[in-house]
């Protein structure tokens, strides 16, 4: 193992931990074993300053760090934080009787009040530790004012300032971990953002989507005039007993993905799909004259699109297909996976342009007929009994006026 593969095993917290606790592992790896070194090389400087109180405790001050250590990679975060605080204001207790206040490892404790409120696991808990921290700091700044060591004064001025900085260091370093993980987090959550808004996009129209974004209760318009798309597969039912569910859900797929390309080229909404059922509307939500005419030519387009995909894949998929234009109500229900929807006889009746359609023709209602007359050719079907609506006259688009000629 090469020493890069060494230390990202040994940083890398456990992947099952949360947020709280990939912190608290990552953090402690890497300062616990800095405070090690740190009680270690001040055991030898406490025998030469003829302390040797603050060694023994030294010693047992890198076996404590050492099990909390341990604690930190068995997961036991609540013995390790309880030994990591309880270690630092002993120590700096201890250190303040027997060495003094000028030895500066009370500095310690304020590196204890930063800790507990960046590595957060009870607020509660952690503004006990913080507030026990600062009341030993006042104490200790009171009781040990004077230096019990009679030493050098120099040899305690340079430990106070190596002391200082080290605190000031694990702060900073701490600091600058906590910064490098919210531009992390904010990296990633950006990207989420991206990823959510372009599968809303998906989802939902461009204008709902703003609605939904500026969090609009109830999403509902009524459109005086739209119209409605509605096709469907023939025979589907007998084509999924012939397919496996990969199978027919990937052709499924690969064709409604072609009419999606078709939904973009001509500017219309996709509503939704319901089964080997495909929906779309023009004018919704964004009222435009000439709805009927863009859907006319979606439908057109649609059709050569179906044969096409038949030709390339060696099927023979027959769909009908129904138009009707008029009234429509649109917006969202649900609160768990809503739907933009519309509402009304116009969409009734577009379904039934559908159902009483022919294979492989575009079924158009005396409604749309009117609004398009005048721009592409038609077939008359004639006067047909429509389920729920009774007698009516409706249409075969043919094509468009110029390209008939």
């Amino acid at each position: 193992m090469n020493m890069q593969t060494f230390f990202k095993s040994y940083f890398e917290a456990p992947k099952d931990l949360d947020n709280a606790s990939s912190r608290l592992y990552v953090i402690a790896s890497a300062n616990i074993p800095f405070a090690m070194l740190i009680h270690i090389l001040y055991i030898p400087l406490f025998l030469w300053m003829n302390v040797p109180e603050m060694a023994l405790i030294n010693v047992f001050s890198v076996i404590a760090w050492a099990f909390v250590l341990y604690c930190i990679r068995q997961m036991m975060f609540s013995t390790a934080w309880i030994l990591f605080t309880a270690e630092i204001m002993l120590h700096a207790g201890f250190c303040s009787h027997y060495v003094g206040w000028g030895f500066g490892n009370q500095y310690f404790l304020f590196t204890l009040v930063g800790m507990s409120f960046l590595l957060p696991r009870k607020i509660y808990l952690s503004m006990t530790i913080a507030v026990a921290a600062v009341i030993e700091f006042v104490i200790l700044s009171r009781w040990s004012n004077e230096t019990p060591w009679d030493g050098n004064n120099d040899v305690l001025y340079v430990c106070n300032v190596i002391n200082i900085v080290i605190a000031l260091g694990i702060s900073v370093f701490d600091t600058l971990h906590y910064q490098w993980i919210i531009h992390q987090t904010e990296a990633e959550l950006k990207k989420a953002n991206s990823k959510s808004e372009k599968l809303l996009a998906n989802v939902f129209p461009h204008a709902i989507l703003e609605k939904l974004k500026n969090k609009e209760e109830t999403i509902a318009e009524r459109f005086d005039s739209a119209s409605v798309f509605f096709a469907d597969i023939m025979g589907f039912t007998s084509l999924s007993e012939k397919l496996s569910p990969v199978e027919l859900v990937e052709l499924l797929d690969k064709l409604f993905s072609l009419f999606d390309g078709l939904v973009i080229k001509h500017n219309v909404e996709k509503i939704k799909t319901i089964g080997d059922a495909y929906m779309v509307a023009a004018g919704v939500p964004t009222p435009i004259k000439n709805h009927a005419e863009q859907l006319a030519n979606f439908a057109l387009d649609f059709k050569i699109c179906l044969a096409e995909f038949n030709k390339k894949n060696n099927q023979s998929l027959r769909m009908r297909v129904g138009i009707n234009s008029g009234p429509i109500v649109a917006g969202v229900i649900g609160k768990s996976r809503f739907i933009y929807d519309l509402w009304g006889d116009c969409v009734n009746t577009a379904a039934r342009m559908e159902s009483h359609g022919m294979a492989e023709e575009i079924h158009i209602s005396e409604h749309t007929y009117k609004l398009i007359a005048d721009k592409f050719e038609f077939e008359s079907r004639g006067i047909i009994e429509v389920k729920g609506k009774g007698p009516m006259p409706t249409y075969f688009l043919r094509g468009t006026i110029s390209a008939a000629k």
